[in-house]
């Protein structure tokens, strides 16, 4: 009787302190991997009503400097004055009806963003056609040709899709796939078969760099996570940075931290 009247209060104990907890409160982070120009299926209207529907309580967006309404973007993108990025564009429209609405940044800061995107595209130019060019053996051509002919349906296939559509698994998934063949072969490729110049040199150090970019962004979304627990959070970022950011995030995912997919609802 007594051991049956010790199980009583236990029970009673364990029941009175799970009632008397508080819950804790859970961060929700939802990745939009974008096109930063668009495409024909999908513009800073779709990200617009995207960012509505999921209502955000912090943007980050793939800048390394707080969000800043511009007087006429509107209207300079209509004139083709100025071409901004859809995430520029939808966030204009969505803070003219959420005023309160915190935009972070979580890129790493470059003295030029156009300059390094006009650079990585050189780089990367000149050792595809170097390779292209190569004597390869024929192991190492099908190799390579493997690749390129995913790499060329992953560019042509998000050209040709919706927001949502390239959100999805199997999509990011690609992108993985691409990434880690660079690393695998395209680039001991480079080393065996493009030599005398900087070239795969070049292609190497700025895949490194592109790594330890993403490496950056993660930890920020993460210290941003910490500070904002308990919120929504939508991170902005360019298609090909969702899957290294997801899968980091994936690792520190916890009780307190859920990723949710976009869906289309």
């Amino acid at each position: 009787m007594q051991y049956l009247i010790s199980i009583f209060f236990i029970l009673i104990l364990n029941i009175t302190v799970t009632i008397g907890q508080t819950p804790v409160p859970q961060t929700e982070i939802i990745i939009i991997g974008t096109i930063h120009t668009g495409n024909k299926h999908f513009n800073h209207n779709t990200l617009y009503k995207t960012l509505k529907k999921y209502k955000p309580d912090i943007i980050l967006w793939e800048q390394s400097t707080n969000f800043k309404r511009v007087f006429g973007l509107r209207t300079a993108n209509f004139l083709k004055i100025w071409k901004p990025g859809i995430e520029q564009l939808s966030l204009q429209k969505y803070t003219k009806h959420n005023r309160n609405i915190k935009i972070l940044p979580f890129d790493t800061s470059f003295t030029s963003r156009r300059q390094y995107i006009r650079d990585r595209l050189v780089i990367q130019k000149a050792f595809f056609e170097s390779l292209d060019n190569a004597k390869m053996s024929i192991s190492d051509s099908t190799i390579y040709a493997n690749y390129i002919i995913k790499q060329n349906h992953y560019f042509e296939f998000i050209s040709k899709t919706d927001l949502i559509r390239i959100n999805k698994p199997d999509v990011v998934d690609m992108t993985r796939v691409l990434y880690n063949l660079e690393i695998d072969y395209i680039i001991p490729l480079g080393k065996k078969y493009i030599t005398g110049s900087l070239i795969a040199k070049q292609f190497e150090d700025d895949l490194a760099f592109w790594f330890a970019r993403n490496n950056y962004m993660t930890k920020k979304i993460i210290d941003y996570s910490k500070e904002f627990e308990g919120q929504r959070i939508i991170i902005l970022t360019g298609l090909n940075h969702k899957y290294y950011l997801q899968d980091k995030l994936f690792e520190q995912e916890s009780k307190t931290t859920k990723i949710i997919e976009l869906e289309d609802r």
